[in-house]
């Protein structure tokens, strides 16, 4: 599932026009947006640290202008163009492994554009829905250590909560589908 940073500029109409720029990665010490943030925040000697930054948050932390960038989750690259913009990262650092929950906006599902590579390279979000969608991953990497890559791959990648992780995030999301709701109204 790629992970990609667009350039994102407003047009005329109050659409939000997207251009493909590159490839990024949350996981990973090097160029992972995850591992500088928490490195940066986690309370030196923490055993647990629960933590949540929004992809405004990892794109300062990686130098990206956030006004001016999104990162999007491409989910079916090889099937049809479904494509999700990342909003939202929260996870909660044991010592050497972190499970996340990765907020998304729903910008297209299942669509099939006679190109779809030139369609994901630039377009707009005029009739994106922007549901919120949730995933739960986990990396191997802690607040002492680890190399931050994604869990072992298989046909997922779910992270087993302890219950003291899956209360945070249940209070995280009951929190954001709350602020949804408002917005809603």
């Amino acid at each position: 599932m790629p992970f990609l940073l667009y350039r994102r500029t407003r047009g005329s109409d109050g659409a939000r026009e997207y251009n493909e720029l590159h490839g990024v990665t949350l996981a990973g010490t090097g160029s992972g947006l995850v591992y500088p943030f928490v490195r940066r925040y986690a309370p030196a000697g923490a055993e647990v640290f629960p933590w949540g930054a929004s992809v405004k948050d990892l794109l300062e932390e990686s130098g990206f202008a956030p006004k001016d960038h999104a990162v999007v989750v491409d989910a079916r690259p090889k099937e049809d163009v479904t494509l999700y913009e990342l909003t939202d990262v929260w996870g909660h650092s044991y010592l050497d492994w972190t499970p996340i929950v990765l907020r998304l906006e729903e910008l297209f599902v299942g669509e099939k554009p006679l190109d779809p590579e030139r369609f994901k390279a630039t377009f707009t979000d005029a009739r994106c829905p922007r549901a919120p969608v949730y995933q739960f991953l986990h990396l191997q990497g802690g607040v002492v250590g680890g190399d931050w890559k994604w869990g072992p791959m298989g046909s997922t990648n779910g992270a087993l909560l302890p219950p003291d992780a899956l209360a945070f995030f249940l209070e995280m999301l009951q929190d954001n589908l709350a602020a949804d709701e408002a917005e809603d109204v």
